[in-house]
């Protein structure tokens, strides 16, 4: 009977070792990057709370622009995922993307979500995406009460947004 480490003696030879240890070595290499990946992922998106801010009124109507507080920061996008506009009994308020409050009117930018009355908006994963530069403003007309506006966002680092989306 021959060395079994021998090739062609009927059992395994030093080649199939080699062999195996290699893939081994493959997949610990393998898992040990997607254990990294995941660190990162965990790093890279974290969800963040919008507000709570209140929308100064004169006479019923107001606008709130925090350029610096409804947006993400460089590098950086939001998805937002809850918007409330609360404390209010009569008028309504609209969450906008990107607009310039002139005259105590929101110009230009997009609306996004209209409250006509008091009210809580819900939205899923990259439904309402903001980009780095890209803001939440609010406007409010016909308020009986006050306005607060509360909510969250989904904030992550840019590279990740094929896989947030995926």
């Amino acid at each position: 009977m021959g060395d079994p480490l021998e090739e062609g003696a009927g059992g395994f030879n030093l080649a199939v070792f080699g062999a195996i240890s290699a893939s081994l070595d493959r997949v610990a290499s393998m898992m040990q990057d997607r254990e990294v990946r995941q660190g990162r992922l965990f790093d890279a998106l974290h969800q963040v709370q919008i507000g709570p801010q209140q929308i100064p009124l004169v006479a019923g109507a107001g606008t709130l622009v925090q350029v610096e507080n409804f947006g993400p920061k460089a590098g950086f996008m939001w998805s937002i995922r809850r918007l409330t506009a609360s404390g209010f009994t009569a008028g309504s308020v609209t969450a906008w993307k990107n607009g310039t409050a002139i005259a105590g009117t929101i110009v230009g930018g997009e609306p996004l979500v209209p409250f006509a009355s008091a009210g809580v908006n819900t939205s899923g994963r990259g439904d309402v995406l903001l980009d780095q530069n890209d803001y939440l403003t609010f406007s409010a007309t016909g308020i009986t009460g006050l306005v607060q506006i509360n909510g969250a966002a989904d904030n992550f680092e840019r590279w990740l947004l094929p896989d947030y989306l995926g």
